[in-house]
């Protein structure tokens, strides 16, 4: 009898505290107990994150690779790490029985340079690896992720059903290949109770990332802010770490009703949520929500901004939960207010009771065996399906600038010559087009960028500045520069507009999902 198919999961952002890592943890330390060989490899957590206190299964390989650096910084890129792979891959298959085992699964996840590594595994290892690729959340970069590594990827897992229907209309040639497999949870029997709500304060809670570019925690604050403004007593704890702690922990200082706590075990999180009433989460997006899962199978309602992908199929508002209305470009003041609003409208239905049918949902729909019981089944399959290798024309290396960019980019500059410039993004879309920037005959002033992570930094000796700031170099125009998010960029871009600077784009795709489809084609 064939063995089951050894996993391998690599995480480039190490245990830090996300959604994935826990995902990645509770999946390999299950199916290692049912007796899978499953291994994770570990990349250094993104600057300022420590590592989550999760503790794999006994019989979970671990490598970590932090002493190498961080993955999409190093000067090697993928063929440096691959040798790595290579090394922990031969080691699960022979701990799952050599060739009878088969070949090693490997799930590589989040970024670009994860899955190159991937891809040049398969020009040395094709028949010793297979690769299933994870759409965790609904970004146009991971649509581009997808498109890009098509070739060697045996499996496509979305984790909720938009993002599976939407990967199936972009390659309907691998629809049969395209699973949709929710993320699990460990599910109690049943729910804690709660002390009634008379006489004390409502508790709100909020687990993850403490940042403003997907989780918005300052909308957060503005929730607070809003209840107290009209007269509901709540405490709210927001667990996490982040790029935007110190901010947050500023604001705590001012409000008695807030406190930041670090990062928690699963178990110190099931512990707070179980004395929670509500959990809340304003996220500008998400996939599938791994910390309102939690929250729903521990009993404790969330109440929660309506994404495109996922909070539907989580909650059945006003039931299991309760669902806001949100533009994803509000402001946080307003975001804030439509979140109080939720929270109203949970203490009128009564939070525990919503609390007790989101537990339910959870023990039914989103438990980690049901999880982990449906990739036992792809794994298997991608195990058993014949080897695939990247093109030998073609390099692994992925990337989110378009070829035309730096003509783009030039022709722009040299319209604006003498004007003084913003520049709008940090990331790797500017990194990569430096050298144009740096031949302008334009004058950049600064760069300004929404996370906090990146202001106060400097590209070439250039300050990065938040936005706002934008009016304090006397700049007199604005350059978008990033390519899948140039259209959500845009349409904030009131922020320069208001400070008296005229606002350029480069390319003016109308949605970030087209973006992605004509990313992958070009780059094909």
């Amino acid at each position: 009898m064939t063995r089951p198919a050894p996993l391998l999961i690599a995480l480039p952002h190490g245990l830090n505290a996300s959604g994935v890592t826990t995902w990645a943890v509770r999946l390999a330390s299950t199916l290692a107990a049912a007796g899978r060989a499953c291994g994770l490899i570990l990349h250094p957590e993104p600057p300022g994150q420590q590592p989550m206190d999760l503790r794999p299964h006994p019989a979970v390989a671990v490598l970590d690779l932090r002493a190498m650096g961080p993955l999409d910084a190093h000067p090697g890129g993928a063929p440096a790490f691959a040798p790595a792979y290579r090394q922990a891959a031969r080691a699960l298959a022979s701990r799952s029985g050599g060739r009878g085992g088969g070949p090693v699964v490997l799930s590589p996840n989040l970024i670009g340079e994860c899955y190159a590594v991937a891809a040049e595994l398969t020009r040395t290892d094709a028949d010793a690896v297979r690769t299933v690729a994870v759409h965790h959340s609904d970004l146009a970069y991971n649509d581009a992720l997808c498109l890009h590594f098509e070739p060697i990827v045996h499996a496509f897992v979305g984790v909720s059903e938009r993002i599976a229907d939407r990967l199936r209309r972009r390659q309907p040639a691998r629809a049969a290949d395209i699973h949709r497999i929710a993320y699990g949870v460990e599910t109690p029997p049943s729910p804690a109770p709660r002390p009634p709500l008379a006489g004390r304060p409502l508790r709100l809670l909020y687990a993850g990332r403490i940042e403003h570019e997907q989780k918005r925690v300052r909308a957060l604050i503005a929730m607070s802010d809003a209840l107290n403004a009209r007269a509901i007593p709540h405490e709210l704890a927001l667990i996490g770490d982040g790029p935007a702690c110190a901010e947050i922990d500023a604001a705590c200082a001012s409000r008695p009703s807030l406190r930041r706590l670090p990062p928690r075990s699963p178990a110190g999180v099931a512990a707070l949520l179980d004395a929670a009433d509500l959990f809340v989460l304003a996220s500008r997006y998400e996939g599938l929500s791994v910390s309102v899962l939690e929250a729903m199978a521990r009993g404790c309602a969330p109440v929660i901004t309506r994404t495109a992908s996922g909070a539907d199929e989580q909650i059945t508002d006003g039931v299991t939960g309760f669902l806001v209305d949100a533009d994803p470009d509000d402001p946080d003041a307003a975001i804030g207010e439509a979140m109080a609003d939720g929270v109203q409208r949970a203490l009128r239905a009564d939070p525990h009771d919503a609390g007790a049918a989101a537990a339910k949902r959870a023990r039914s729909a989103f438990s980690v065996e049901r999880m982990a019981a449906a990739y036992a089944q792809v794994i298997d399959a991608c195990a058993a399906a014949p080897a695939r290798r990247w093109p030998e024309d073609r390099p692994v290396a992925f990337t989110t600038v378009p070829p035309d960019a730096a003509e783009r980019m030039r022709a722009l500059l040299e319209r604006l010559a003498g004007r003084r410039i913003i520049v709008h993004g940090a990331g790797r879309h500017t990194l990569e087009l430096a050298g144009v920037l740096a031949e302008s005959p334009a004058c950049i002033v600064a760069f300004t960028d929404d996370d906090p992570a990146r202001q106060g930094g400097a590209i070439h000796g250039v300050p990065v500045l938040a936005p706002t700031d934008a009016a304090l170099t006397g700049a007199t125009d604005a350059l978008i520069s990033t390519y899948l998010h140039e259209n959500a960029v845009w349409e904030r871009r009131a922020v320069y507009e208001r400070q008296g600077l005229r606002v350029h784009r480069l390319y003016g795709h109308s949605s970030g999902s087209e973006a992605s489809s004509d990313l992958a084609r070009s780059l094909t």
